[in-house]
């Protein structure tokens, strides 16, 4: 389902009954939809009409699956499935009783299962109880986190099938603010209508939405001076985002860091009270502090506690109140001996607690037995005017074994040839001499996966069969020489 009034019906009530709420991605593949579903065992299913001709090749595959109810468009929607099992939402809620004897669930029963986003071999469930889910909703309403409140109007932007929505819909539910849901449609035009209309105090969206807003106001004013604040997850978020926002309309940025696995909420970029001589932005570039609850720790591959103090880089690892401890009938080596979920993050932790991810474990680039972090080359980049987009991957290279490959979609008509040199002179004072790429490709578009992250799997698929048009630039000291 999309964001929608009905999706969110189903957040509160199949909970409610003690049933467990299974949110799907829409953006997946049949085959993927097909597994997650028979995988999680799922009897019913509730389908927006809008995605039925898309769902249309799941049925077949899906054959346990005992009710399909379409919501929108009532029976005549659910008779066009041409499918026995098919029902309308809309006439099951008319039908209804007006009395309804809820029960009341054990706090530890399962409420939701959400699915990761699949980007290595099939998704893996994720279940929440009726605890760790009341805890997180609690928990987002903190001073500290992100002060859902009854004055506040939502405006639900991060999917509601990824991640419980980051939360927001129960923390909505549980302090009464109120909630608009966009469906499918995230383009300009209809998000700034909704903007202006309903002038929202609270969002939060990816980086990639928050940058085409970013650009839409450049041809037309856009007035975002209604948000108090502005959350953003799920890739890092460079600080020319974080100063424009802040410049054009007074609003912070809540960088976040989260997982499937964490229900998402983990860690939030708050400012500390005395910033210790650093701007603002500092902090707020930082992943952030683990919110109450959570705990974090750095290890070495050997297993071994690393120091907290800020230089110190290893894999984080996580546990708290409502981390998951396994995955839905899943095998995996995600988690230590001692209950520490491994998250493949790897990062830092200071002395007062600021986490600061440096790269994800499968992205980070070993040139010439040095460490090169793809975020950090990213987010210097992004600060020169002509870059729209970057993704930063590892390629191999005969004499360093791997060299970073900066994939890059222009703002404007560049040309393709000049603009990887000036981006090397960009480069030269703002980072390690080793870590000036050398290898460019100038592309119309980046591919995102399902929930709007840079898809560097495809990438690095594309670079290993040869679809990228890779050009070569030396002359202002890329390399480790």
């Amino acid at each position: 389902m999309w964001n929608s009034t009905q999706h969110l019906e189903t957040y509160l009530a199949v909970p409610s009954l003690g049933a467990v709420l299974h949110t799907l991605n829409c953006r997946l593949s049949t085959e993927h939809i097909a597994y997650i579903i028979n995988h999680a065992a799922d009897r019913f299913l509730i389908l927006d009409a809008r995605l039925i001709d898309s769902f249309l090749p799941v049925l077949r595959l899906i054959p346990d699956v005992e009710h399909v109810i379409v919501s929108g468009g009532g029976d005549e929607a659910a008779g066009s499935l041409n499918d026995p099992r098919a029902l309308s939402y809309e006439s099951l809620l008319r039908d209804a009783e007006d009395v309804f004897p809820w029960p009341e669930p054990e706090e530890n029963v399962a409420a939701g299962i959400c699915y990761t986003s699949g980007t290595t071999g099939n998704p893996k469930g994720v279940a929440y109880s009726q605890k760790t889910t009341y805890l997180h909703a609690l928990a987002s309403r903190s001073v500290d986190s992100f002060a859902v409140q009854e004055r506040d109007v939502i405006l639900m932007l991060p999917s509601m099938f990824h991640a419980n929505a980051w939360g927001f819909p129960y923390s909505g539910w549980m302090s009464g603010a109120d909630m608009v849901m966009p469906g499918p449609h995230l383009q300009g035009p209809h998000l700034r209508t909704m903007i202006e209309s309903a002038r929202p105090t609270l969002t939060a969206m990816v980086p990639t939405l928050l940058g085409d807003l970013l650009l839409a106001d450049e041809t037309a004013p856009l007035d975002l001076s209604c948000f108090r604040a502005i959350v953003s997850g799920g890739s890092a978020v460079p600080s020319s985002m974080i100063e424009a926002v802040r410049d054009r309309w007074n609003v912070p940025v809540i960088q976040g860091w989260g997982m499937t696995e964490t229900s998402p909420m983990c860690v939030l970029s708050h400012p500390p009270k005395d910033l210790n001589g650093q701007t603002e932005t500092y902090w707020r570039l930082k992943s952030g502090r683990p919110v109450p609850g959570i705990e974090v720790r750095v290890m070495d591959d050997e297993g071994n506690l690393l120091e907290q103090d800020g230089t110190t880089v290893g894999e984080l690892q996580l546990k708290g109140a409502w981390v998951t401890g396994s995955y839905l009938n899943e095998e995996t080596d995600a988690f230590t001996e001692d209950g520490w979920l491994r998250t493949g993050d790897v990062g830092m932790v200071d002395e007062r607690g600021y986490v600061q991810l440096t790269d994800r474990t499968k992205d980070v680039i070993k040139s010439g037995g040095e460490w090169i972090s793809s975020v950090d080359l990213e987010d210097v980049l992004l600060k020169h005017e002509s870059v729209a987009e970057v993704a930063v991957v590892a390629v191999d290279d005969a004499r360093w074994q791997e060299r970073p490959l900066a994939i890059v979609r222009s703002k404007s008509d560049c040309d393709g040839e000049t603009l990887p040199p000036e981006l090397r002179s960009f480069l030269v004072d703002k980072v390690a001499k080793f870590w000036v790429p050398e290898y460019w490709a100038v592309v119309d578009d980046i591919p995102k996966t399902s929930v709007g992250k840079m898809d560097k799997k495809l990438l690095r698929e594309e670079v290993a069969a040869g679809k990228l048009a890779i050009q070569k630039h030396q002359g202002f000291g890329g390399g480790n020489d």
